[in-house]
């Protein structure tokens, strides 16, 4: 994925298998940490909302 803000620094993981519910451990820099599934990842709102067609890309090729 190409952005053109270089402030942006942005990860995603695709998690197949865990136990227990993830923590925000940095809340400086997070406002939110949680599981989502692959069917609601459209809906969310992204703080570059251009890359959520990218995550959604990579998800879909990682679960077909």
């Amino acid at each position: 994925m190409t952005v053109s803000d270089p402030t942006l620094d942005m990860h995603a993981f695709l998690v197949t298998r865990w136990e227990g519910e993830p923590v925000n451990a940095a809340t400086e820099e997070h406002d939110d940490l949680r599981w989502f599934r692959p069917s609601v990842l459209g809906d969310l709102k992204m703080a570059h909302p251009a890359s959520l067609s990218s995550i959604l890309s990579a998800v879909r090729a990682a679960t077909d």
